[in-house]
């Protein structure tokens, strides 16, 4: 096995084309044992391909492990159907450039944009879910607080946080209702699925991850993170050794 510091080194840098854009990706590979298969990691709705680190960090430990991993940014502060849109493009990408044995792992809302690709696309090996809302209209009604209510109303949303500055039209709210994620759950269709989530996720309450769980069709595990919040701040070594675990567990190398 690569060591950790040379897998760190062995990453590309590139763009993907989606929509009228390109979506800034990074690229992690090993020179040593090859899984065949190609993670996708997708950030959540205010956050980025980095993480804060911890994102990279993840995708060298999966390089480490003979498993591709691509992280990409995610066109900032997108209707859900965008994100769908977008996750498409790169899993388009990833096929005709790495191979077709893809799993797809998501954070917090980009979990939900991967769980209505993967219902919608059989030939997705397997889906990893932290975080994620089943009801995004409850998790946006507890992260804006006052301001769901005024979106809901026909307001334009302006807020200035510690993330940055953050603009919403009601339409944003409308395009959840384009969805049913638990009815995406039962499609899962035999493919393995793993739900993270942290017990005190003060967004996303566990029972979201309980639902989803409940209602996966095929092989699936819930692993809740004791005292996790919405981030990891607490539980975050706990949560990616969980991922890499299953990842090594669940998915062998080609051609065995």
């Amino acid at each position: 096995m690569s060591s950790a510091a040379s897998i760190a080194n062995n990453t590309k840098e590139f763009t993907i084309p989606a929509g009228g854009g390109l979506l800034a990706a990074v690229l992690h590979t090993s020179a040593g044992r090859k899984s065949g298969i190609t993670v996708i990691i997708c950030h959540g709705f205010r956050g980025s391909k980095e993480g804060g680190g911890r994102a990279a960090a993840l995708a060298v430990e999966m390089a480490c492990r003979g498993f591709a991993a691509l992280r990409f940014d995610f066109t900032p502060l997108g209707r859900l159907s965008s994100q769908v849109d977008e996750l498409r493009a790169v899993v388009d990408y990833c096929r005709a450039k790495l191979g077709s044995r893809l799993v797809l792992l998501g954070r917090s809302m980009g979990g939900s944009a991967a769980l209505a690709v993967t219902a919608a696309d059989r030939s997705i090996a397997g889906l990893c879910l932290w975080s994620t809302p089943c009801d995004l209209h409850e998790a946006f009604r507890i992260s804006l607080g006052e301001g769901y209510a005024r979106l809901a109303g026909g307001e334009t949303l302006d807020l200035a946080d510690e993330f940055g500055h953050l603009r919403l039209t009601p339409a944003f709210l409308g395009d959840f209702d384009r969805f049913d994620l638990l009815a995406d759950a039962g499609r899962l269709a035999g493919r393995p699925l793993l739900v993270i989530h942290g017990e005190k996720d003060e967004i996303v309450p566990l029972k979201q991850a309980e639902k989803i769980s409940d209602h996966a069709a095929g092989p699936k595990k819930l692993i809740v993170i004791p005292g996790g919040d919405h981030r990891f701040l607490t539980g975050y070594g706990q949560a990616s050794a969980a991922v890499l675990s299953w990842l090594t567990s669940t998915f062998t190398p080609a051609g065995d």
